[in-house]
């Protein structure tokens, strides 16, 4: 039994890390993010964020990326969902910084010719 009960926990740990996704949201006005905002990047203004990621359906367990154009608002969202239990929230800052983290995610390795 005891057994039994240590493969079952093992089995959910292992799907909650498959299952986990990242999320990139601008919590900025849905104006500023339509004049511009990082690649991938979903809306979501900070005075929403909680009904947002909750109509989104993101989980607890997601990586969830903010970022606006100080980073004020993006820490204010932070804030609000850590207080919710979401566990792996970023402030990336502001909107160029969001951007520059795109570009670094996107570089690929390149192995040296021989």
């Amino acid at each position: 039994m005891l057994l039994r009960t240590f493969l079952l926990m093992v089995g959910l740990v292992f799907t909650f890390s498959v299952n986990a996704k990242e999320w990139l949201i601008d919590v900025r006005t849905a104006n500023e993010y339509n004049v511009e905002h990082a690649e991938g990047a979903i809306n979501i203004e900070y005075q929403q964020i909680i009904p947002g990621v909750l109509h989104l359906g993101i989980q607890k367990q997601d990586t969830i990326r903010v970022y606006c154009q100080t980073g004020r608002r993006a820490n204010i969202a932070r804030e609000l969902l850590v207080r919710k239990g979401y566990q792996n929230v970023i402030n990336l800052g502001t909107l160029q910084d969001a951007k520059e983290w795109v570009a670094k995610k996107h570089i690929a390795v390149v192995p040296e010719s021989e």
